[in-house]
């Protein structure tokens, strides 16, 4: 079996908690993990109590990616040094170092040479709707998209083979984070019955979830419920005690955590019928 190799692509710091666990599964048993980070989550709300400043917010959650990376096994972090563009109509928006203002095929330009350089045959990114509509979610989504179909080529962005040595590589399989709808109508049920109300975000899963038919991959990760969170609390500037997450009941939490669920968006391989349970499912 040759070595195999997955890379993951996002925007912020924590967005990676939504596949912890089997990124730490995986590295567990000897695969090699890539991290992309677009941003350093500059534009977000800082918890109560976090030593961080605006000023000097990007440098405190590269750290914490930093810690949360480490925990899970993620042996490359790569940052493609866009700043964050905030939420959809935020002032940060309009930013031109933001990553909503990049040029997509520069970034995608970015995410093809990562690919050739680390070589991936599995890779993870957003849905579409970027899992609740953050516009720089949907743009990593849209870059990721592009350099799964050309990384392998020669003709796309020839100069990084020409003067970095780099070869073509192509991606076997691309899949997309799936927040499956049953899930987070069981959080915001548990949420109105103590009162609690539902944050923009949450408000945004309930309209954007897949429905649970669609999910094509289930990894089981139960054995790693408890490194996720110790990996989500490295992300200490972003756990609010007072978010809805905070005031889920540890155990429905904990129950919610135990699989993660995906969307296999494209494949080059002919898929087996039925619920895939293993990314590497026919890579050899």
């Amino acid at each position: 079996m040759a070595h195999k190799r997955l890379l993951g692509a996002y925007a912020h710091p924590d967005d990676e908690q939504g596949v912890s666990g089997l990124m730490r599964k995986y590295a567990s048993e000897g695969v090699e993990v890539t991290l992309v980070c677009a941003t350093r989550g500059e534009a977000g709300e800082i918890a109560p109590g976090v030593n961080a400043t605006p000023e000097n917010l990007g440098q405190v959650r590269e750290e914490e990616l930093r810690c949360a990376a480490d925990k899970i096994g993620v042996q490359n972090v790569c940052f493609l040094d866009y700043r964050d563009s905030g939420m959809d109509g935020a002032p940060e928006n309009n930013d031109p170092r933001c990553l909503l203002r990049a040029h997509l095929f520069e970034v995608a330009e970015k995410l093809t040479r990562l690919i050739r350089r680390h070589k991936p045959q599995v890779m993870l990114t957003f849905d579409p709707n970027g899992g609740y509509g953050h516009p720089d979610h949907i743009r990593i989504h849209q870059a990721a998209l592009i350099a799964y179909f050309v990384s392998g080529d020669a003709r796309a962005y020839p100069e990084q083979i020409a003067r970095e040595d780099l070869q073509p590589w192509t991606v076997s399989k691309l899949y997309w984070g799936a927040f499956p709808r049953s899930r987070f109508e069981r959080y915001a049920q548990l949420a109105q019955q103590a009162g609690i109300e539902l944050n923009v975000p949450m408000q945004e899963f309930l309209k954007r979830a897949m429905p649970d038919e669609v999910i094509t991959t289930k990894i089981d990760v139960a054995d790693f419920v408890d490194l996720k969170l110790s990996a989500l609390y490295c992300h200490a500037s972003q756990q609010n005690p007072n978010s809805i997450w905070g005031k889920i009941p540890q155990d429905i939490r904990r129950a919610g955590l135990k699989v993660e669920t995906l969307i296999r968006a494209e494949s080059r391989i002919v898929a087996p019928p039925g619920i895939e349970t293993d990314l590497f499912t026919g890579i050899e």
